[in-house]
């Protein structure tokens, strides 16, 4: 402490923290204009104004002092001994001259007891004193001495406050000011908050008049902290959060050394490393460095693990080499003792037969009646065989012994291998129902796709297109069917592929033929109209397709059999039947269910409904019924040779059945039709050669379908006016074509090289069909009329 300090002050309380054994007097808070220079001219003027006899000399001061101690001990004195020390205080006279002036120059000292606590000291007329926690003046024992010492103002300005003897570790008391933390690479370590005089940087509040402190985030643009910053980012590029380095240097005392070697002790040279980029603006990790630290923690723990685990396996590969070699020695053992084992057993045996023999040798008790020369033997070859058999025994003892651990190696292993052939089984009955489980859900998948299909094909226009393609007994083919939905034609070295709802290839059955139209068809039966058409070039199988033979019915047949079986489960409902033929020659229509021949017929239209006039509709109830009436106008339908097709249909024919349904518990209407169109051949008139009367139909056949081919254009393109009046066949198939039914379309192909040409043609027609939308078709169905009765 300075020597400036009046008695005043010694008389204040002191703190046990050595920070606090240096006070000064408080000055009151003045504006930033005012400098140091200006407030110590303003002292000095104070000073120069206090009046002489205010000032109190300190040797007289302490000289009476002196005097009344010394009257007091006289009296002491003369009380008589035994007495303890008294306790000294100063005079009022004293301490009331002390404030007055408060001029008085004494020396402070500070003076560190072992227990923690620190003393404020100074001499008082000749003795040093100390001030207790009662504020009162001590005189200072000599024996604390020995337990404490006396700090200069470097140990009080740095904090660093060691005890005597203490060998490096702190000695303040445990109170709420001590802790400890987990610093990387030095462990746990105390802390302790000191409380020191420090640089604190306020700004001047005028509404208020006095000194606020400045926040962090404000403190950093001030100059005299952004500089130091600067200081800082520059020496430690891998810091990059400025508050955190203001933080930094508000805790010490705004010296960047000492944040710059903080930083360094605690996470080391990394800090060194400038951030990626170079740029610390657009660089959004600003703890990098601890992100660092800890992978470098992580990366040094994985590779002390690995270490680990590289000896273990050092160990565990020295241990199984040393068993290995223990094994072969066993081994070895083992066969040795197997080997001495067999030869005593031969021996054993040896002395066996020999001791039978002598048992025999024994002479009889009635000598024999004669006496038979026995053949010399030679001992030495005796000697031999002995030899040989007891190698032959030992060798036969130890083969049956290396047999007997062979055939226990044996079934140990089939032991093994039955038990894995169990696991082997149990797996493979887990795979079976693994394999069911998921051919079961490949099934509702592939049942849920059908299903999702048709509801789309339903929002596009409800027209599907199949392929069918007809077999050949040629072993070239232009047609190559790729999956079940697209086909590629080969011409001329290039490849086509075209895409279908679905392609039949040349194995295909009616069946399932006929599997692909059944959604369409049993929709008739709910008050739908349906139409399916077959095309293709003469000879492609269009025939077949729709009719069939005998043994293998056509989609006609399957039809109307399919409807009847319908019609006969529902019970509530009470359905009829009418079939109806006609065929399109030479563009005229002609109804081939009429006895006395063919009737011309024209075509009526009423709002959307397309009729005929004059046509044949018969009511069927059976099959055969159908059957009948589907042969009698078979026979009326005109039929010619022709060089594609020894019987070519030379005209378009039509089937329709209508489905009439009465519900008797709604009391609902609903009338549907199924009409079943078998296309004249489409084919080059220079191909099929016609001439005469064949050229003349082939003419109108080709005008007819060219007709059919420019209604489907104008569906495919929604023209504002479709062409259906352009033939007798596309004004027939308007309700069918118009959006208000379902449609499907059979193309036909055939797959001979030399039709290739032919069926490229088939097959882009068909491809034009599959993207026409019709639109959502409508259901018809009305309220059933009343019928009169009597009396109403």
């Amino acid at each position: 402490m300075g020597s400036g300090a009046s008695v005043s002050e010694a008389s204040r309380p002191e703190r046990s923290d050595p920070r606090e054994a240096e006070p000064e007097p408080v000055r009151p808070s003045s504006p930033a204009g005012r400098s140091d220079d200006t407030l110590q001219a303003e002292e000095e003027e104070e000073e120069a104004a206090t009046p002489d006899s205010h000032i109190i000399d300190v040797q007289s001061l302490q000289r009476e002092v002196k005097e009344e101690e010394e009257e007091e001990e006289e009296e002491e004195d003369g009380e008589g001994a035994g007495g303890g020390a008294t306790q000294t205080v100063l005079s009022p006279a004293v301490t009331e001259t002390a404030a007055e002036g408060e001029e008085v120059s004494l020396d402070f000292e500070s003076f560190l007891h072992v227990n923690g606590t620190l003393y404020s000291c100074f001499h008082h007329q000749g003795d040093r004193v100390y001030v207790d926690e009662s504020q009162n003046l001590q005189p200072f024992p000599k024996d604390w001495y020995d337990q404490g010492r006396f700090l200069s103002a470097r140990d009080e300005g740095s904090g660093q406050l060691q005890a005597p003897g203490s060998g490096g570790e702190p000695a303040f008391r445990e109170d709420d000011r001590t802790a400890s933390i987990y610093i990387q690479g030095k462990g746990t370590v105390m802390t302790y908050m000191f409380e020191e005089r420090v640089n604190v940087c306020r700004f001047w509040d005028p509404p208020s008049g006095v000194w606020l402190l400045l926040p962090l985030q404000w403190e950093v643009d001030v100059d005299f902290v952004k500089a130091r910053v600067q200081r800082v980012t520059s020496a430690l590029p891998g810091l990059v959060d400025q508050k955190e380095i203001a933080a930094a240097l508000r805790q010490c005392n705004y010296d960047p050394e000492e944040v710059i070697s903080v930083y360094l002790t605690m996470f080391g040279e990394i800090l060194l490393q400038a951030s990626p980029g170079g740029d610390p603006e657009n660089y959004t990790d600003l703890n990098s460095f601890r992100a660092l630290l800890e992978r470098d923690r992580l990366i040094e723990d994985l590779r002390q693990k690995l270490q680990t685990k590289e000896k273990e396996s050092d160990d565990l590969f020295q241990r199984n080499s040393f068993l290995a070699r223990e094994v072969r020695h066993l081994s070895d053992v083992v066969q040795h003792l197997n080997q001495k084992l067999a030869e005593l057993e031969a021996d054993q045996q040896e002395a066996r037969e020999r001791i039978r023999s002598l048992l025999h040798r024994r002479a009889p008790a009635v000598p024999p009646a004669r006496t038979v020369a026995k053949p010399p033997v030679d001992p030495g070859r005796l000697r031999r065989v002995r030899g040989l058999s007891r190698e032959l025994n030992v060798s036969n003892k130890q083969l049956r012994s290396t047999v007997r651990q062979a055939m226990a190696d044996v079934q140990n292993q089939l032991e093994q291998l039955k038990g894995a052939a169990g696991q082997l089984a149990q797996v493979e009955q887990q795979a079976a129902g693994e394999v069911e489980e998921l051919r079961t859900l490949y099934r509702r998948e592939a049942v849920e796709r059908k299903g999702l299909y048709n509801k789309l094909l339903e929002l596009q226009g409800n027209i599907r297109v199949f392929c069918r393609c007809r077999k050949s007994s040629t072993s070239g083919s232009c047609v190559e069917t790729a999956d079940d939905q697209e086909l590629v034609v080969v011409q001329r070295g290039s490849r086509k592929k075209f895409h279908f709802d679905r392609v039949y290839p040349q194995s295909s059955t009616q069946e399932e033929v006929f599997a692909g139209t059944l959604p369409v068809i049993t929709s008739c039966v709910d008050g739908y109209n349906v139409c399916i058409l077959a095309y293709g070039q003469t000879g492609s199988g269009k025939t077949y397709t729709m009719m069939g033979d005998k043994e293998n019915p056509g989609v006609n047949i399957r039809s109307v059999r399919e409807l009847l079986r319908i019609c006969a489960g529902k019970e509530t409902v009470s359905y009829t039947l009418k079939i109806s033929m006609l065929e399109i020659y030479n563009d005229t229509l002609n109804d081939l269910l009429t006895k006395g021949g063919n009737a011309a017929l024209d075509i009526r239209v009423q709002g959307k409904s397309v009729s005929a006039p004059g046509l044949t509709r018969i009511q069927v109830r059976t099959e055969a019924d159908i059957l009948g009436v589907m042969e009698m106008g078979e026979k009326n339908r005109k039929i010619a040779s022709t060089k594609m097709n020894i019987q070519s249909s030379r005209s378009h024919l039509l089937v329709a059945l209508e489905v009439e349904g009465s519900d008797e518990v709604s009391g609902l209407t609903s009338r549907g039709t199924l009409t079943l169109c078998d296309l004249a051949g489409s084919e080059r008139i220079s191909k099929t050669e016609a001439e005469g009367q064949r050229l003349v139909e082939a003419a109108a056949i080709n005008k007819s379908l060219t007709a059919l081919g420019q209604v489907f254009g104008a569906l495919r393109c929604n023209a504002l006016h479709v062409p259906f009046r352009n033939s007798k066949l596309t004004h027939l198939l308007q309700p069918s074509l118009s959006g208000d039914a379902k449609c499907c379309v059979f193309v036909n192909v055939s797959p001979d090289v030399t039709d290739a040409a032919e069926t490229l043609s088939t097959l882009q027609f068909g491809a034009a069909i599959r993207q026409v939308s019709l639109g959502k078709a409508t259901r018809n169905v009305a309220p059933a009329k009343n019928k009169e009765t009597g009396g109403k």
